[in-house]
């Protein structure tokens, strides 16, 4: 029978390249067993990736859904805290007007005035809040404030007053300037139209479009801009009728208040439908990354048998190498 030898050089390549395999195999299981996944999905689905493809999409819409969810819930909540900031500064102002009505004396309708003013500063200042960096209720104009200071609102007002000679007559004209689109939203308001309804399911849309336009903030304006003109120098009307003015404003202040608990509780029919949507999304990516995961895990078992049978052939290999190494011409003739 005619044997076919392999020279040394042609030995020492095939014991490179077993190793170079072996080594190759032990990383690879390596990996498999400390990541918990195998490394060849492919393979591991005998090449029918249409299963894992169709969790894969769903997941990254869930995530989505739940990164729009929980921004929404922020904002909702960064807006809630502002009207809730809004009540507690105007809510006090409704019995101080009303004592300062019923008082003789003018020097009580003034501080009435000169406390309205700085509580309509706050609520203006509240009004154009921010959070992550984005206008609460400016709208689509997030990168802008939504009103404008008091100076601005009380000197078109003024302008608005001349010629008033009863409370009644001025409260209406504060009140027509604000409902006016060429009086206060030309004015005044700074932002742009509402945000558009904010996904955060495949079926819910969430309405999230309160602005410093809304009727309920325009009736709250009317009373605290009415209140802060009792002390206003530039102010054209005579001194006779604002103890009558501190009353018609304390009146449109509480209607105005009202209109700002209604629009909270709106928005928090929003909260309540992101918070459900939310906590269905992350329910829904939990079962989606545990399906995934059981496509493409890797058996523990099995890498542990396989790792022994590897480190095994190495072994041996290594154990040829080192004898091979060790030969000399005396061995070989032997």
């Amino acid at each position: 029978m005619t044997m076919i030898a392999s020279g040394d050089l042609a030995q020492s390549y095939l014991l490179k390249s077993n190793t170079a395999r072996l080594k190759g195999t032990l990383d690879r299981l390596t990996k498999e067993f400390a990541e918990g996944r195998v490394s060849d999905v492919g393979a591991t689905l005998n090449g029918d990736l249409t299963r894992l493809t169709a969790v894969s999409r769903a997941r990254g819409m869930t995530e989505g859904y739940l990164s729009a969810g929980r921004e929404a819930a922020a904002h909702s909540a960064a807006m809630q805290l502002a009207l809730q900031s809004i009540a507690g500064t105007t809510g006090p102002m409704v019995g101080k007007l009303l004592t300062a009505s019923q008082l003789s004396t003018d020097d009580n309708v003034e501080l009435t005035g000169v406390d309205a003013r700085g509580r309509l500063d706050s609520v203006l200042a509240t009004m154009n809040a921010a959070s992550g960096g984005r206008s609460l209720f400016a709208g689509q104009a997030i990168d802008q404030p939504a009103v404008a200071d008091a100076a601005t609102i009380l000197t078109a007002l003024n302008a608005a007053l001349v010629g008033a000679t009863t409370a009644e007559d001025a409260m209406q004209r504060i009140s027509d300037w604000f409902d006016d689109p060429a009086g206060y939203v030309a004015v005044a308001y700074l932002g742009d139209v509402p945000l558009t309804p904010v996904a955060v399911s495949a079926t819910d849309r969430v309405w999230m479009g309160v602005t410093a336009e809304d009727q309920a903030f325009r009736n709250m304006l009317k009373g605290m801009s009415a209140a802060a003109l009792l002390d206003d120098p530039a102010s054209p009307l005579p001194p006779v009728i604002l103890k009558d003015l501190a009353r018609l404003s304390a009146e449109a202040l509480i209607a105005g208040n009202d209109d700002m608990t209604l629009l909270a509780a709106k928005l928090g029919i929003s909260e309540g439908r992101i918070d459900a949507a939310t906590s269905r999304a992350a329910v829904d990516l939990l079962a989606q990354e545990m399906e995934q995961s059981d496509l493409v895990k890797s058996d523990p078992e099995r890498l542990a048998l396989e790792l022994e049978a590897v480190q095994t052939n190495l072994e041996s290999l290594y154990a040829i190498t080192a004898r091979l190494s060790r030969m000399s011409l005396t061995d070989f003739l032997r």
